[in-house]
């Protein structure tokens, strides 16, 4: 029995935590395996009810109140480490809305401990692939998301997706080694770090939204899939595997009369129980094995998933449910989906592969092995003459000479000793006979002059020339075979005129074959006509064609390039010799063709000089600022230390009086606080202010390099140069101008808190991967959305003073506002 359940879809069930569990209705037996549901009859549908009340459902395992880590223990241990091996795998979660499908897979990304299957599945994937030095393995990643039965790739605002070459909507297509999706980008992941970065990406492109039921309800179906590719580093061979690993997270079905979905919400919740109804009939179709056909293609869903469900491919399922006495009859349904998902055959099969090139080097040594075999083998049997390498020169020369000699008589036998000489001999007489056609035809042409019969204005030359010759190209007066004598046919002039268009398409082709073919004449005695073997005629040539045939032979054999053009004349002339060195060429460019650019440039580098000196200068005053309120605390702080061992003295009020000198403390720290805020507002928007004259300094000296290049090309280089652009060689690019501020410079806010965040992770250092990946993700989001506003303006600068949005929670830092 336990060998037939290791060939079916394995089944666990996650309960969602609630404190308000059906605990007279669902009852979870004492093997964690069965799930007993009692319901009570509905009094609404009357007398004649054939409602089930009573279910009971068998799966693999229950996971109630289990925590993230106890899920990913049970479930998707072994399914990473199988896909490690080349085994498929796919993990799917199932269940209602708000039933826990997304928090199983993805988890929460505000809390470490609370991360789903995928990044604790990328943790055990990278840490298994260190422990297997001996193996080089490739991480892919791609993640898809199917809204409205429409696929999108969510991987796709990083810029190596923006700039893809495919451009069209996506499809699902399938070859001989399965299904995929043409249009998807599929990311290369060198670290756990990479690959956590494109699932929180991907994680912020899905589409959400809120009913009654969820307040963050996924709207989609989405495929998270990791694609590994394992070769050996310790054995030569070309076998490989590969595999693939998808997590499914599935919409959840909904019931619109608890939801109380309208409108967008409404449709979106259609398609999704669209999808889901298709996948169950999926599901059944691949249960019954008598079905011959399995509707993969009803859905996306379906179709992409077609080998992932089942067969070769280890499949997992967890069914979330809600174990709440409202929620029954939905738990009931998804309960029932996963008992029939339990009887999909699945036989897990490992994808082995052969590496073409791997395999082409194999073979050339075994034939090289098997060569020298063969010689050994003719040296005991005293055939040492014998080789199995390829003819050399000297050897076709003497095979060819002893075929001439063949030929001639001379010799009697050929001297054959293996394969390759008889193919070379075969080679010989075919070259033998080529150059017989070829004497013989230029012997015809020595003695006649060749007329192609296709060539209008060929026949019409020899026609003027005096040769008589019908349209059908003979002869007029010739003898025919049948009769013995020929009357000829009317002849050329009898027929009507041509139209002036196709008079002018002959003239074309006449052109092109009078520059193809050339028809050399030689004096000779006139004799009858005759015809070649290629269906040409010959007629004797006559003194005037001879004369013909000599001016254009002298007219062809001229070169055109012997009489070249004015202007390339010029060109050639005024171009020098040598071209001079790009960086005296650059300085020579700057103060000539490029001066307006240059002026450019030099003004936007002293305008960012200038905004680099007041920021240092500005960030110096708020450092002093930040010395000075410290000095201030301190002195205030001894001030109160000191009226505290004096004893407290109070007013008629009931208030503390302090010295005077205390109170001057205390009003010299306000003023050097509300100081301190002003320079630190102003500070930030010079701070934008320098990034956006760094671009302008960036793009002059980039459009003054491009220039130079061009000016240089078309004056001192020729087409046969080899092009070479001045970045590439270092000319126009100073070191130095790209950062934004000095070294020296003190750290900005965000940079102190990186470096306070990674002091932190110390303590873990396991979840160092997970955090950075999510404040790249975060970071990237931050600067996209900065990039999308206006620049900067210098004449509606905010005032300093005026209130600004401020962040709840700052990380600290030294600019720190008090």
């Amino acid at each position: 029995m336990s060998g037939h359940r290791n060939k079916k879809v394995k089944v666990w069930v996650r309960i969602r935590p609630t404190p308000n569990f059906a605990d007279d209705i669902i009852d979870l037996q004492g093997d964690k395996k069965t799930v007993n549901i009692h319901c009570k009859r509905d009094e609404k549908k009357g007398v004649v009810n054939n409602q089930i009340l009573d279910w009971s459902f068998k799966m693999d395992g229950i996971l109630h109140n289990a925590v993230q880590d106890a899920v990913f223990t049970t479930v998707g241990t072994s399914l990473v480490t199988q896909a490690l091996d080349g085994y498929n795998g796919t993990l799917m979660c199932y269940g209602q809305t708000g039933a826990g499908k997304t928090f199983t897979v993805t988890g929460a990304t505000e809390n470490y401990k609370h991360r789903g299957l995928i990044p604790r599945g990328l943790s055990q994937l990278y840490r298994e692939i260190d422990e297997r030095s001996e193996y080089a393995i490739n991480v892919r990643i791609s993640y898809m998301e199917i809204y409205n039965e429409t696929m999108f790739d969510l991987l796709s605002t990083l810029p190596e997706s923006m700039n893809s070459s495919y451009q069209g909507n996506m499809t699902v297509v399938e070859d001989m080694n399965g299904v995929y999706v043409k249009g998807l980008s599929c990311h290369l992941a060198q670290s756990e770090e990479e690959a956590l970065n494109f699932l929180f990406e991907g994680e912020t492109n899905r589409a959400i939204s809120a009913h009654s039921m969820n307040k963050q309800s996924s709207r989609s179906h989405c495929i998270f899939t990791i694609y590994l590719e394992t070769r050996s580093r310790v054995q030569s061979t070309a076998k490989y595997t590969t595999s693939k690993l998808n997590f499914v997270d599935l919409a959840g079905s909904e019931r619109l009369g608890k939801t109380q979905s309208t409108g967008t919400t409404q449709q979106e919740a259609m398609y999704i129980n669209k999808s889901l109804t298709f996948l169950e009939q999926t599901v059944i179709a691949l249960a019954d094995r008598k079905r011959d056909h399995i509707p993969f293609r009803q859905t996306k869903l379906t179709h992409c998933l077609k080998d992932s469900i089942g067969g070769n491919c280890s499949t997992i399922l967890v069914a979330n449910v809600w174990g709440e006495a409202t929620h029954i009859e939905e738990t009931i349904s998804t309960l029932r989906f996963a008992t029939r998902m339990m009887c999909v055959a699945n036989e897990p099969a490992v994808n082995v592969h052969y590496d073409p090139a791997i395999m082409v080097k194999q073979l050339e040594k075994e034939i090289q092995y098997l060569r020298n075999e063969l010689s050994m083998h003719d040296t005991l049997t005293n055939r040492s003459m014998v080789t199995y390498e390829p003819l050399s020169e000297q050897q076709t020369y003497e095979i060819k000479q002893q075929v001439r000699r063949y030929l001639d008589g001379s010799l009697d036998e050929l001297d054959i000793v293996n394969i390759r000489q008889i193919q070379g001999m075969f080679d010989s007489f075919k070259e033998i006979s080529n150059q017989l056609e070829i004497d013989i035809e230029n012997r015809l042409r020595e003695k006649y002059t060749l007329i192609d019969r296709a060539d209008p204005a060929a026949i019409a030359a020899a026609q003027k020339a005096g040769v008589a010759i019908t349209d059908e190209g003979a002869f007029v007066g010739e003898a025919d075979a049948a009769s013995g004598f020929g009357i000829g046919v009317a002849p050329r002039s009898a027929k009507a005129e041509q139209s002036s268009v196709v008079s002018a398409i002959k003239k074309q082709n006449v052109k092109k074959k009078g520059k193809e073919r050339a028809s050399p004449v030689t004096k000779g005695a006139p004799g009858s006509p005759s015809q070649s073997a290629k269906g040409e005629i010959l007629t004797p040539a006559t003194p005037s064609q001879e004369k013909k045939t000599e001016d254009r032979e002298e007219v062809m054999m001229t070169p055109t390039s012997s009489v070249p053009t004015a202007p390339t004349t010029r060109l050639v002339q005024n171009r020098p010799s040598t071209p001079p060195l790009r960086t005296e060429a650059y300085e020579e460019f700057k103060l000539k063709e490029g001066s307006e650019i240059n002026r450019i440039l030099n003004e936007n580098k002293e305008i960012l000089a200038a905004k680099r000196k007041t920021y240092s200068d500005l960030a110096r005053s708020i450092n002093n600022h930040k010395s000075k309120i410290d000095e201030c605390r301190d002195h205030l702080e001894a001030l109160r230390t000191e009226r505290e061992t004096q004893g407290y003295s109070y007013n008629e009020d009931g208030e503390a009086i302090i010295s005077e000198e205390e109170f001057l403390e205390i009003k010299n720290l306000k003023d050097l606080k509300k100081s301190y805020r002003l320079d630190f507002d102003e500070l930030r928007n010079l701070k934008s202010e320098v990034q956006y004259c760094q671009k302008l300094v960036d793009q002059c000296r980039q459009r003054l390099v491009q220039e130079f290049d061009n000016w240089y090309a078309e004056c001192y280089l020729t087409p046969s140069d080899e092009l070479q652009t001045s970045a590439a060689i270092g000319v126009g690019i100073r070191a130095g101008t790209r950062p934004l501020v000095d070294s020296t410079m003190l750290e900005d806010e965000q940079e102190k808190f990186d470096r306070l965040q990674a002091q932190l992770l110390m303590e873990n250092p396991d979840s160092a991967a997970f955090h950075n990946a999510k404040m790249r993700t975060e970071r990237r989001k931050t600067y996209e959305q900065a990039m999308t506003q206006a620049q900067p303006s210098m004449t509606n600068k905010r005032k300093p003073g005026t209130p600004v949005i401020q962040q709840k929670t700052k990380p600290p830092t030294r600019l720190e506002v008090f």
